[in-house]
């Protein structure tokens, strides 16, 4: 555990920073796409295995006299986790929930086995193929800090972590305009850890007090489940905001990207927590 200065700052003053920016036109918008239930079908594209790798390295002991595939077999190998994740097990959570959150949200679902049908569809429709999916297994260090007097006392806990990592490409069926869009997106799970900070009051040490629970198997597996929801309504979120940017009133800016929560139907601007979108 380590121990810096305390730093006093001075902008208790109030930095209130216009967070309330004005989107009303943009909500409205969105507003208006939600209620009016749209006729939007998806094709969702599979795959059939995930990449997986073990960047802890140094745990494999010695590898100079092994080629760079021998290394990465190794490390699967030697891995605390990837070595028994099921690639089927794993994408049918997976697309299971991403099949069944766009249906929540009213969009129609196609699987391959429909592709002729939905190829004559008139009303808006996508394809939405997963280019990839990758696991990678690390330690992730997480920081506890608190302060005490004018000390604050600094704990770094090793957590065993995998970081789920997914691309998407997402073509319109019969656009105005040629092209597509490339999506990226990565969730972390790691072991769980609870703890806080306590000072014994006859002698002032500080210590930190926690407990661990090591990540297991179906953490991943559960976890994989949230985010085929959680990106199902990130694609509907593009949806919506594709209209709010095809219908936004000439001569204005827009000036939000808008989030649409299905479970209590609210509507918000918002920066993260969503795809990132790549050239």
């Amino acid at each position: 555990m380590t121990i810096s200065k305390k730093t006093h700052p001075l902008f208790f003053l109030v930095v209130i920073v216009f967070s309330l920016i004005s989107c009303s036109v943009e909500r409205k918008m969105a507003r208006e796409f939600v209620d009016s239930k749209p006729d939007i079908s998806v094709l969702i594209l599979p795959l059939n295995t995930i990449l997986k790798n073990n960047l802890k390295r140094d745990d494999i002991g010695d590898t100079s006299n092994l080629d760079a595939w021998q290394v990465d077999s190794a490390a699967i190998a030697n891995s605390i986790l990837l070595k028994d994740v099921s690639d089927s097990a794993f994408l049918e959570i997976y697309i299971n929930s991403l099949f069944e959150e766009f249906e929540r949200l009213g969009v129609t679902v196609y699987d391959e086995s429909h592709l002729d049908s939905f190829l004559f569809i008139k009303t808006p429709a996508y394809i939405l193929s997963i280019a990839q999916v990758e696991l990678e297994e690390y330690y992730s260090l997480r920081e506890e800090s608190e302060e005490f007097g004018e000390f604050v006392y600094h704990k770094n806990i090793s957590l065993n972590a995998v970081s789920i990592n997914s691309w998407f490409e997402l073509t319109r069926l019969n656009p105005k305009e040629e092209g597509h869009e490339l999506f990226y997106a990565s969730e972390e799970v790691s072991d769980f850890v609870d703890g806080y900070f306590s000072q014994n009051i006859f002698t002032g040490d500080v210590q930190f007090k926690y407990v661990k629970r090591e990540m297991e198997l179906d953490d991943i597996y559960r976890y994989c489940g949230i985010l085929g929801k959680r990106y199902a309504g990130y694609a509907f979120d593009y949806f919506m905001n594709e209209y709010i940017s095809d219908n936004f009133p000439l001569g204005k800016e827009r000036r939000s990207f808008m989030r649409f929560n299905r479970e209590n139907r609210t509507i918000d601007p918002t920066e993260d927590n969503r795809f990132i979108f790549l050239e």
